[in-house]
């Protein structure tokens, strides 16, 4: 071997721990950053190359390619937790924000209304022609209608809120698609002239993460470097390739509330799709089903109370013998449920059960065994129809909670997992870091040693 071809080795040397060292100082650098994966220069035997003696030696090193740390089952699993973080926190999110409406901790609730009101008619009862006992009545009415009005009130705000979310939801979505789609490009292109993309890599699988938690999707990692996103539910093309698809809003005509449309990747035409995942998923069975349910009951409860309240009135006589007339102008719900604006004063309350007898308390006695009446509420009264309500909203709050819980635990562990084995330990490349700069110093060495063994020679020859 010539003393060139030795002094070509130590270039080799210098040029692939050179290329080492700043890789170690990549990994270094983005300790901190998300997504990103450890990077590892792939170092190999120059190729070989035969001495005029018939020996067989090497031509130094060479760094063939920049590895990256990556497991493809575990971004697959990280993606599915997403998912499942993403639809348990936003349900989570909005319960515990409906939850202070039903909170019957405080003496002011829906259900110390409805005791109220039923008590002041058993209060009515020792005096059937107080004044001060009438206007009781009155009182815990309205107090009873604001209830149920605010409750409600509540539960309508927050499908609004959950209705206007979906803009921002959409939006982000498109976004992270697009996104993905112009890293696909980049990666493509700079992978087809054997570049290194590894990092534009880690920001698109940061951008699948993103948008895993937003909606349930499938990927496929590509040959070419790119990857296709497909919409879970029903496998449409999110991104193929440089493409990318997106989501939009039109307003329903009946219900006044967004329904959700996907144009898919390559497509024009936009089809309605009902998400059962993820953040956006989440938002709309909230919208659709969960508040309105809440709400279905709420307005059941108020409208039966006014039906029988009304009914048990009118079938008893004021201060003046005169038939009692309704208390309520129930509406069709409990957001339009009202004290009869034609009750002006509390000779009206219908307290006798005898024209003739306007101190005969036995119809306010009617009125308040309502508060016991079962026939109407499947086998419940009021109160305890009411009670069932708070319980099945403290139930789904807790759930949601204890989902929450999990899934951010399995999160964490995969998030761990994936640090360990594609994030950055300082104290690795700090060993890195000295190694490669101890190798880059003997090439150096090699290097001076040539030349002077070649100053010998020239030496000799002059």
């Amino acid at each position: 071997m010539s003393l060139n071809s030795v002094l070509q080795i130590g270039v080799s040397g210098l040029s692939a721990y050179q290329t080492a060292i700043s890789v170690t100082g990549e990994n270094i650098s983005n300790v901190n950053t998300a997504g990103y994966s450890r990077q590892t220069a792939v170092l190999e035997t120059a190729p070989q190359s035969t001495s005029s003696g018939g020996l067989s030696l090497g031509n130094g090193v060479s760094v063939t390619s920049i590895q990256r740390s990556y497991d493809a089952v575990l971004q697959k699993e990280l993606a599915n937790a997403q998912t499942e973080e993403g639809y348990d926190t936003t349900k989570s999110t909005v319960l515990q924000e409906i939850e202070p409406s039903f909170n019957e901790v405080s003496t002011d609730g829906l259900g110390t209304a409805i005791s109220d009101f039923f008590n002041s008619w058993q209060d009515l009862t020792s005096n059937p022609t107080g004044t001060a006992e009438r206007q009781a009545v009155l009182t815990a009415a309205q107090n009873l209608t604001d209830n149920f009005n605010s409750v409600s009130q509540t539960l309508s705000d927050t499908i609004t809120a959950q209705n206007t979310s979906l803009v921002t939801t959409t939006d982000s979505i498109n976004e992270n698609l697009k996104s993905i789609a112009e890293l696909n490009s980049q990666i493509k292109v700079i992978d087809q002239s054997g570049g290194n993309s590894n990092e534009l890599k880690d920001q698109r699988d940061q951008k699948i993460q993103d948008l895993a938690q937003q909606l349930g999707i499938t990927y496929t990692e590509n040959s070419d470097g790119t990857t296709d996103v497909q919409y879970a539910d029903s496998g449409a093309a999110l991104v193929t390739g440089s493409q990318a698809g997106s989501f939009s809003l039109t307003t329903n005509t009946t219900t006044g509330l967004y329904d959700v449309n996907l144009t898919a990747a390559g497509d024009t035409t936009a089809a309605t799709v009902s998400p059962t995942t993820g953040t956006l998923g989440a938002t709309l069975e909230l919208r659709d089903t969960v508040i309105p349910g809440y709400q279905s009951q709420l307005d059941t409860l108020a409208t039966t109370i006014a039906t029988k309240v009304n009914a048990q009135q009118q079938a008893g006589y004021d201060l003046n013998g005169t038939a009692g007339i309704a208390l309520f102008n129930p509406g069709t719900s409990a957001a339009t449920i009202a004290v009869n604006s034609a009750i002006t004063g509390t000779n009206l309350v219908a307290a006798s059960s005898n024209a003739s007898s306007t101190g005969d308390g036995s119809n306010a006695l009617a009125m308040a065994d309502l508060a016991n009446d079962t026939t109407t509420m499947s086998g419940s009264t009021f109160s305890d129809y009411y009670t069932s309500m708070v319980t099945q909203v403290g139930q789904d709050v807790a759930t949601s909670k204890n989902n929450v819980t999990q899934n951010t635990a399995y999160s964490n562990q995969l998030s761990t997992l994936r640090e360990s084995n594609s994030g950055v330990s300082l104290d690795e490349e700090l060993v890195n870091l000295t190694k490669y700069q101890k190798s880059y110093q003997a090439s150096a060495k090699l290097i001076t040693t040539v030349t002077d063994m070649m100053d010998t020679v020239l030496g000799l020859i002059s």
